[in-house]
């Protein structure tokens, strides 16, 4: 567990409410409670707001997932940039799609999220996606240790080529294939 009062901290835990609500039927006065927990606590946060150039979430790359709940959990290991990375994930219940396995959209945000660390590494210009495709050739499936490596194919120009394969040991059991183009000067 994550060092408590840290970002990295209230990110395990709200990856682990996540996930526990996921896996819950709360009976009508837990439901009740917990909405009024949630409505409170969403009140607070909002008086804390500050703009997305001073945030942590999914702006800290030195944190798993870049410091965000909402993606799968993931650790990159090996990053050689501009070029590639290489580390570990995992799918929990908050990404269960039925029967044990993750929910086919859940592997394409984990693709985005490699490619955009690839593209917009330090050092490069700013860059979006222009297109992703996923090939699913085996189930995720939830609960167990999963590989990645994602590099970049080629740039030509402005646009940046990445590939990214998924893992469950020896299996392959996604690939994704992106484009990215930098931005212009001026574009958000």
């Amino acid at each position: 567990m994550s060092e408590p009062g840290t970002h990295a901290g209230l990110v395990a835990h709200l990856r682990g409410f996540l996930d526990a609500f996921a896996d819950a039927v709360p009976a009508s006065a837990t439901r009740a409670e917990l909405e009024r927990d949630l409505e409170a606590w969403t009140e607070r946060l909002r008086a804390d707001r500050v703009e997305e150039s001073g945030r942590d979430y999914g702006h800290r790359p030195d944190l798993p997932s870049a410091g965000q709940a909402t993606t799968p959990h993931y650790e990159v290991l090996a990053h050689a940039p501009p070029d590639q990375l290489a580390g570990t994930t995992q799918f929990s219940s908050f990404f269960l799609g039925g029967r044990g396995v993750a929910h086919g959209g859940t592997i394409p945000l984990l693709f985005d999220e490699l490619f955009g660390r690839l593209a917009n590494a330090p050092g490069m210009p700013a860059a979006r996606t222009a297109y992703l495709t996923t090939q699913y050739l085996s189930v995720v499936r939830v609960g167990v240790p999963l590989t990645f490596a994602a590099r970049t194919d080629r740039v030509e120009g402005r646009k940046r080529f990445l590939r990214a394969e998924l893992r469950d040991g020896e299996v392959l059991c996604a690939e994704g294939e992106a484009l990215f183009v930098t931005l212009r000067d001026g574009q958000p």
